[in-house]
């Protein structure tokens, strides 16, 4: 009777366990998995050519191409969950100045191939196979390229950046500092139990938690030109601090009012002003 009593407590004990752990590896799981709705090009917009491309893992990206006029061209990178749609309100302030512009579905987004993303990790792959695409177009300048990446998309296009010297200009907005450190906050769990539990998600998909490291990728962009946007009311005030911190001095903005995006609501005047004029400074476009 009192072995059975003993087992019991010794379940019940192990039950409390691992319920934190497999609750918040329920949770992480349903980050991985989004809607998928079919984007529409904006009929105000120049028209748009279709885009099609392939990663160096086999997945097909589809996306939004619209040629240059100025003879400069920026590759645009959305965050989890939003698809190319996400970056239209910054294609639009690009495309009036008569920037070329690409917005691409990231895997496991919109209409591009792929089961499940992978929080900026393998996007690195997407980001590359845009580039390439981008620079083979005729109308395109390789020279006169730049990318602006939101939240994971920033993430990712910053490491891709980091090794890639022909990229031009760079503007990431609301980034991570490191993946491990997105995944400690957007998961909500802070204990050593939830924290494991979060994390197997990511393991069992071989995602590698230290790959991606946004702050380390800033130090290695300089000299070329950084723009780095945060949301002054974005709630994790320590990223947000350490990715200011190091940003190279004057390359960054602490945007009043925003929290993580919705920049052009925030500030409808100043974030289309700025936008434009770190494009225009960074890869001198002569402009129509």
């Amino acid at each position: 009777m009192r072995s059975a009593v003993r087992w019991a407590a010794g379940v019940a004990a192990l039950g409390l366990v691992l319920a934190p752990v497999a609750r918040a590896a329920l949770y992480s799981e349903r980050l991985f998995h989004y809607p998928r709705p079919r984007a529409q090009w904006p009929a105000e917009l120049p028209p748009a050519q279709a885009a099609h491309f392939t990663t160096s893992d086999g997945l097909g990206l589809s996306g939004w191409f619209v040629p240059p006029r100025n003879g400069a061209t920026v590759v645009l990178v959305h965050g989890l969950g939003q698809g190319r749609q996400g970056l239209l309100p910054e294609a639009r302030v690009l495309l009036e100045a008569g920037y070329g512009v690409l917005l691409f579905d990231l895997r496991a987004h919109g209409e591009s191939a792929g089961e499940a993303t992978t929080w900026g990790n393998e996007e690195r792959r997407d980001v590359e196979a845009a580039l390439a695409w981008v620079r083979a177009q005729p109308q395109v300048d390789p020279a006169r390229v730049g990318g602006l990446g939101f939240s994971i998309g920033a993430s990712a296009l910053a490491d891709v950046a980091a090794r890639d010297a022909g990229l031009g200009a760079v503007a990431l907005v609301s980034p991570y500092t490191l993946l491990s450190d997105e995944v400690d906050f957007d998961c909500g769990h802070r204990d050593p139990l939830s924290r494991l539990g979060m994390r197997l998600p990511f393991w069992r998909r071989h995602i590698d938690l230290a790959a991606v490291r946004t702050v380390d990728a800033l130090h290695a962009l300089a000299p070329r030109p950084v723009w780095l946007v945060v949301g002054a009311l974005e709630r994790d005030t320590e990223m947000n601090a350490a990715l200011l911190a190091a940003a190279p001095s004057g390359a960054s903005w602490r945007v009043p009012g925003a929290g993580h995006g919705h920049l052009v609501e925030a500030a409808p005047a100043e974030y289309p002003r700025r936008l434009r004029a770190f494009f225009d400074a960074a890869l001198q476009p002569h402009h129509p």
